[in-house]
């Protein structure tokens, strides 16, 4: 059974009790594939799938082509964790491991995670099961952290 973690402070907290701790306040995950001679139709062939945004090299500008498939945080349970959201999207993309064979040897593929922090002290973990879901597709998974104060967002 998954732990709940409260991201809001305990009901009855003098004023001025400062928050530690908890998970990540929002995040995103990516399934990112570029390459110099990407074709967006054909990966999206080969993955079974639309991608969330996807261009030609060129076409007007990027240096590569690009097939990104996107989950956000905010289309997801309230509960749910970084970990969930990479089992989610991985969920959408085929288990078999001879397209991901193709796939990596061709083009640069990686899992990308945003991670926005509305406090300090925040935290996650990747599960064995996840580890293994990405290590069976050959595929590296990055991290960006980013301070997302509740000020910064209302500017």
């Amino acid at each position: 059974m998954k732990k709940t973690i409260s991201r809001e402070p305990p009901s009855g907290a003098p004023e001025g009790t400062v928050w530690f701790g908890g998970p990540v306040d929002r995040w995103k995950v990516a399934l990112r594939v570029y390459g110099e001679e990407l074709d967006p139709d054909r990966i999206s062939a080969l993955l079974g799938c639309q991608p969330s945004s996807a261009q030609r090299k060129g076409n007007p500008f990027p240096k590569k082509g690009r097939w990104l498939l996107e989950i956000d945080s905010k289309e997801c349970g309230e509960n749910d964790n970084v970990d969930d959201g990479i089992r989610i999207l991985l969920a959408r993309l085929p288990s078999d491991s001879g397209v991901w064979v193709s796939l990596t040897s061709i083009f640069a593929v990686d899992v990308f995670c945003g991670l926005f922090l509305a406090s300090s002290n925040r935290g996650f973990g990747i599960s064995p099961e996840v580890s293994r879901l990405l290590s069976d597709r050959n595929l590296e998974i990055g991290f960006d952290v980013y301070l997302d104060l509740p000020s910064q967002v209302a500017d």
